[in-house]
């Protein structure tokens, strides 16, 4: 089979698609398009992005009969070729979306080709019809210019492309494995520094799992003029799309820029390869209900940054601050009181990348990063880590594409732990149940020398009486145990405000009209900020990086 994507009217960021297909005589063809993708364990349907869906064969123009929201089926009357024509809106910049612009096409497979009955193994051809002058980044294999060849369904679905005039392409080595580096935007950055930081982090994180099964590994990069943060892992690239793109002069920027890559990097094995079993292999038709997220999210977040520590790129100082910023955006809800991380992570599919109820959740990347931090640190007691466990998963479930249930990374860490009781209860309390993680980790960061606290953040509005807004003034979020909660509503608006020795005093705006709210002050602690600092011999984190 063959697809055609052209985009004759940039403008209008329209794809313009043919699927060509060899049919048998009285054969049924079902095409189906993904409800989802990789990376998002949500349904994001594809098929509302589609127009015009026509089917012609052999003796003409044939009706194609829509099943669902995003599956059609027709029958081959007569052995031949068949053409199915259709265009999708590619107007989503995002690390999972596809755009087409004047300058440029990006596309995810994943958003606009079919899955076929019965024929998913089948080779599939690409032709791209691009202006001559555009350079093509994709981990598919390129017969020609402009053309890409994948093995089967699965693999054309993993595999997006960016093209470009003006799109920069670096390379740096590790091992056996050349790692492509494809800019697109204004790069304000050093490459030298850019690549020299790339290839730490990789070399740190293949020196932990011991092996990296592939030739080439592709880092397709979007910076964006407007502020931006999102990745998304394949099995041989990630895309990433950051901005605004004149931060990346600066270390914050180039912090950022760091951070998503050794994240994206560090799911080469971890999901794309350790994989749970509920999407091990993938039906993008449906749901995909996953205990699994720490793992998938949490466990990425923790040793994407811990590489950086470990690679250089990080100074101490950086990386507690790092882990403090963790703390904060964790505590600062409540979810942990309602919710699992368990629960939390079964609930993706409900409400997992929105901002949802106040503290119903957990989120399996903040949240699942502080837990697999505090289990790396009980590994220690017993010289282990979780790279080790990491490895070990790896070797059970990554190199035999064998899917794992979260009782098996369990069991993993369990049998690494030197008190395998300790570890067993800390999985029934923090990981299965809600237990108070703040709690438990200032009383294991000490045996690498540091101590956390709790102090405020400097904002009186949010320390002090609980109350968040955003720089409208408009009430985002107000903590369930601050005065504020029974007075204040999300999304009233403070027009002014006054604070004396008696408390808060409110003038606020709600659905229209004006009132006035006052507050006392009860001397407590609600949003706070977390300082983590050295608390004993530097010998202690030093083992902690260098384990």
């Amino acid at each position: 089979m063959k697809y055609t994507i052209s985009t004759p009217i940039p403008t209008s960021q329209i794809l313009e698609i043919i699927l060509d297909l060899d049919c048998q005589k009285n054969e049924e063809i079902t095409l189906q398009l993904p409800s989802w993708r990789p990376g998002r364990y949500e349904i994001a349907n594809y098929a509302q992005f589609i127009k015009g869906l026509e089917v012609t064969g052999p003796e003409g123009q044939l009706s194609a009969k829509k099943l669902s929201k995003d599956k059609w089926t027709f029958f081959s009357a007569t052995k031949g070729k068949y053409k199915i024509s259709y265009t999708y809106h590619a107007a989503q910049l995002d690390a999972g979306g596809s755009w087409v612009d004047p300058n440029q096409v990006y596309v995810n497979f994943i958003n606009i080709c079919f899955s076929i009955s019965n024929r998913t193994n089948e080779k599939i051809n690409v032709e791209l019809n691009l202006p001559q002058d555009y350079h093509l980044a994709c981990a598919l294999h390129q017969e020609k210019k402009h053309s890409l060849i994948a093995n089967d369904y699965q693999e054309l679905v993993d595999s997006p492309f960016m093209a470009a005039a003006d799109l920069q392409h670096k390379t740096y080595e590790v091992n056996a494995t050349t790692f492509h580096v494809w800019i697109r935007g204004e790069v304000y950055f050093d490459w030298k520094s850019l690549l020299k930081g790339f290839k730490s982090f990789t070399e740190r994180q293949i020196e932990d799992v011991g092996d990296f099964p592939a030739k080439d590994y592709h880092f397709l990069i979007h910076l964006l003029p407007f502020p931006h943060y999102h990745g998304v892992e394949h099995q041989y690239s990630t895309v990433i799309t950051l901005g605004p793109d004149h931060l990346f002069k600066t270390q914050e920027g180039m912090d950022r820029l760091m951070g998503i890559s050794s994240h994206e990097l560090y799911h080469f094995w971890n999901v794309c390869r350790i994989r749970p079993k509920s999407i091990q292999p993938y039906d993008f038709s449906k749901e995909a209900y996953l205990k699994e997220g720490l793992i998938a999210e949490g466990v990425t977040t923790f040793m994407g940054d811990f590489y950086l520590l470990k690679s250089g790129y990080y100074s101490t100082e950086r990386y507690l601050e790092v882990i403090e910023k963790l703390m904060e955006r964790s505590f600062e809800s409540l979810g942990w009181k309602n919710q699992s991380i368990v629960d939390s992570s079964w609930d993706l599919w409900l409400d997992g990348y929105k901002a949802g109820v106040p503290d119903k959740k957990v989120s399996i990347y903040t949240h699942g990063a502080l837990l697999v931090l505090a289990m790396d640190l009980m590994l220690m007691k017993g010289n282990q880590r979780m790279h080790s466990a990491m490895k070990h998963m790896w070797e059970r479930y990554g190199i035999t594409e064998k899917g794992y249930e979260l009782k098996d990374f369990e069991q993993v860490v369990i049998s690494l732990a030197k008190d395998k009781e300790e570890m067993k209860q800390f999985f029934a309390d923090y990981v299965w149940s809600k237990g108070d993680l703040y709690s438990r980790l200032k009383k294991l960061l000490p045996q690498i020398g540091l101590s956390v606290v709790k102090r405020s953040n400097n904002i009186p509005l949010q320390s002090d009486f609980g109350i968040a807004t955003d720089s409208k003034g408009i009430l985002k979020k107000i903590h369930p145990k601050a005065p504020a909660f029974k007075q204040l509503m999300q999304n009233d608006r403070i027009q002014s405000y006054s604070i004396d020795n008696k408390g808060l005093h409110l003038q606020v705006r709600r659905w229209g009209k004006s009132m006035a709210i006052s507050l006392p002050n009860e001397n407590a602690l609600y949003y706070a900020a977390y300082k983590i600092t050295s608390a004993g011999e530097k010998s202690a984190f030093k083992k902690f990086v260098e384990l």
